[in-house]
Order: structure tokens, then sequence, then C-alpha cells
């Protein structure tokens, strides 16, 4: 340590990659599913490596920290066909810290507010093939209980919670996806 050091302040604290993802799934992410899904779509079908990380590093960049290569090799994009008409990406986000507040005094979870998120596992974008028409889903973790819950976010922002979601698996959330599909025709 320098003779200077000691009037440095402390660096800031690392956002957490659980607020990173959070801030791509809520945030980040429905501004490109609503107002340019052709291009995300176009992105993601490149099989570019680069469009796995795009959406880290634009997280990154608006909390003006870093990308770190080894975070940004957490984050996966996959696509699939529905059915003949309707495609789904999914960006599988990194496996997030257990949160379980279940059994926890108010008070102990208002002290501690800002130190755990509650984070995605996945996010998908269903897109018709002949329309266009585009829903955005996020399956992310419960505040209680360790489980899942699934939620849907509309082109105005609107955030439903739309229930208990399955485990964190990335063929079970694909089949939720076909479920769901199925359901809304």
């Amino acid at each position: 340590m320098g003779l200077l050091d000691f009037f440095k302040g402390k660096p800031a604290a690392r956002t957490s990659l659980e607020q990173l993802s959070y801030n791509i799934a809520y945030q980040i992410l429905p501004h490109y599913v609503f107002r340019q899904a052709a291009q995300l779509f176009d992105i993601v079908g490149s099989s570019s490596e680069t469009s796995h990380f795009l959406f880290y590093h634009l997280a990154c960049k608006s909390q003006a920290i870093p990308s770190l290569p080894e975070q940004a090799e957490q984050y996966h994009w996959h696509q699939f066909d529905l059915d003949t008409s309707h495609t789904l990406l999914v960006l599988a986000y990194p496996q997030p810290a257990a949160i379980d507040l279940t059994g926890k005094a108010v008070k102990e979870m208002t002290q501690n507010v800002g130190t755990w998120v509650i984070a995605p596992h996945f996010s998908g974008i269903v897109r018709s093939k002949q329309h266009d028409h585009i829903r955005y889903y996020v399956l992310g973790q419960t505040s209680m209980g360790g489980g899942t819950v699934l939620r849907e976010i509309d082109d105005m922002a609107t955030n439903a919670n739309l229930g208990a979601g399955p485990a964190p698996e990335l063929d079970n959330f694909v089949a939720l996806m076909r479920q769901r599909l199925g359901e809304s025709e």
C-alpha cells in the first residue's frame, strides 16, 4: 500500500451476477424483445459466440463495471421450433445463489433488503413465424420455498405472475413454453 492509498476510498462493490441477470431479464432484454425482435432473432441465429455475451455486456455497461469473460461465458442462447408456426429463443442465465426467505422475520428481511436477488433461470421469447407476434416469459426463483415462478412481461412492461413453474432445467422450461402455446391457441 502506497502512502497516498490511505486517502483513496474503497473500490465500489461489484454488482452480483444475480443482479446483472435480473437487470437483463426485466430491464434490458424486454426492450429488444418488443422493439427490435427481428434483429434479436438475427443476432442469436447468427450462431456467433458474441451473441451469448451481448446482454451480459450491456448489463455491465449499464452499471459502469467491466465485463468479465468468465462471467460472460455463463450465459447461453438456445433456439427451438415449438411447432410449425412458432420459434422459441431461450436465454439461460448462470445458476443463481439459492434464496429462501421462508420463516424469516419481517424485521430480518427488511434489514437485509438489497443483499439478495430473486434471479432468473431462463428468459423465453416465443415468436409467431407468420405474424411476428411476440410473447416474453421469465422463469425465476421464488422468495419462499426454493421453487420457481413463471412471469410474463408484455410490451407495456406489465409483469404478470403466472404461478409456480417447473424445476429450473432447460427441457422443463421448453416443455412449459409448448404447453403455454397450446393453451393460448
